[in-house]
């Protein structure tokens, strides 16, 4: 953690102001041990990532993240209310609590059961303002991004252990409730099921690979955040090693497009001549390593993934020009239902204007479900972390990765997504309070003068 800050201020005028402006904040209501609250925002960490469903042991929550947040919001809110202002209450919670409410009453065709990813949503981007405060106030943003690495660890583990243990490892929420056999046997019937899909792309604890492969290429931000921070590119690259490995089962590709965004951001913001020779370096020791093990067959299975889903696949093109109309058509069905709609009625009205039934897109899928005014709010958090000049890398790294998973699936109702966009709408919104009300108040201190 001191080497975090030792970090942070040799930076200096290239973070926002609010960073270095944090001690001037209020503090937390009731004194804390510094040492439970590290350990709890690991925790946080390691749990976005490795996110056991607890609905297969009978809880009342979809994914634990999902009971952390319902259990903790109350004790955070009181731990750090003090630190909300006037400006933050009105330019973020009110409209947030506006929206949330409008599309509460006013959604149109809402089924049975839809309303929880609705309210997740909005508990979600309540409770990481609050925890984007824990992250700046306390230091502990590397302390966070040790516990998601961790559970990319650990998720990316359960995902091969799941093709070997399913049955054991489902009943304790550590790989998505599935029979494979009646899937096959529906579908030798003729019924289709969405869940065929895991057949063909391995998900562990995510229902399909669809799922799987951008939910852990969100944790490529903490590994490029750490491999920054602790000038260890190694860190990044083993990261990536594991990510490759994963995509033989889930078969992904938007995930990989993401983690090759985030990684090429990361080497153009952190370029210099002995990055550039330790990728040289890397790729001649990989490719003799590669040359040495390809004759015993070892890469066979990794050849024939990458094929699968890169080259050989005849359906590219037919698959851009669906995606464009599903999403040209998923904006009509938006604006036709402002503050909502429900999974079947806007499936049955795109079906009808494309023969798909989905937008493949993020932002709509967001507007679907909560309406129009939290997507604005999701896309303008998401957009201002990337292009804000000064930042914190972390954020950039993480909503680089939700924009572009956003494009290709609907990850709204994805607890990983939902706990990114959660952050960066956090982070995005303090720095615009300080910018805006917070700045001129404390520069007077004179500390501030390299912090715009």
């Amino acid at each position: 953690m001191t080497n975090n800050a030792n970090t942070m201020a040799s930076q200096g005028s290239s973070l926002p102001g609010f960073v270095a402006a944090m001690p001037f904040y209020p503090s937390k209501t009731v004194n804390i041990p510094p040492l439970l609250l590290a350990i709890f925002v690991f925790f946080i960490g390691f749990f976005i990532q490795c996110n056991i469903v607890t609905s297969n042991v009978g809880l009342r929550f979809l994914n634990i993240t999902d009971m952390l947040v319902l259990m903790t919001i109350p004790v955070l809110t009181v731990l750090y209310v003090r630190c909300l202002t006037s400006c933050i209450i009105a330019i973020y919670l009110a409209p947030l609590t506006f929206f949330f409410a409008l599309s509460t009453l006013f959604a149109d065709g809402r089924g049975d059961g839809e309303f929880y990813t609705t309210a997740m949503t909005y508990f979600y981007m309540i409770y990481f303002l609050f925890f984007t405060y824990v992250l700046f106030k306390e230091n502990l943003l590397e302390m966070f991004c040790w516990g998601t690495f961790a559970g990319f660890l650990a998720v990316t583990t359960l995902l091969f252990l799941d093709t070997i243990i399913h049955d054991q490892l489902a009943p304790l929420g550590l790989s998505f409730m599935f029979d494979e056999t009646a899937v096959l046997e529906a579908a030798a019937n003729g019924e289709m099921s969405a869940m065929l899909l895991r057949i063909e792309k391995a998900g562990g604890i995510w229902s399909a690979g669809n799922m799987a492969g951008p939910a852990f290429a969100l944790a490529g931000a903490a590994a490029a955040f750490l491999a920054e921070t602790r000038r260890r590119p190694a860190l990044f690259a083993l990261f990536l090693l594991i990510y490759l490995a994963s995509f033989t089962l889930t078969l992904n590709r938007s995930g990989v497009f993401a983690v090759l965004a985030i990684g090429l951001y990361f080497y153009v913001r952190n370029f210099s001549v002995r990055m550039l020779l330790s990728t040289y370096l890397g790729f001649v020791l990989s490719a003799l390593v590669i040359a040495a093990i390809l004759p015993l067959g070892a890469f066979d299975f990794v050849e024939q993934a990458f094929s699968k889903r890169f080259l050989d696949d005849s359906n590219t093109s037919n698959n851009l020009q669906e995606r464009w109309s599903t999403i040209s058509s998923g904006f009509q069905v938006m604006f036709e239902h402002p503050f909502g709609v429900g999974y079947s009625l806007r499936s049955q009205e795109l079906a009808k204007m494309t023969k798909v039934g989905t937008p493949h897109n993020g932002f709509l899928a967001t507007a679907y479900t909560s309406g129009i005014g939290f997507c604005l709010i999701s896309a303008f958090a998401l957009f201002y972390t990337i292009f804000r000049k000064r930042k914190i890398s972390f954020f950039a790294y993480s909503a680089l990765g939700v924009v572009i998973g956003y494009q290709f699936e609907e990850l709204n109702f994805n607890p990983v997504f939902m706990a990114h966009i959660g952050l960066a709408a956090g982070y995005t919104f303090i720095d615009l309070d300080f910018r805006a009300f917070l700045k001129n108040t404390v520069m007077k201190t004179g500390i501030l003068n390299k912090f715009p």
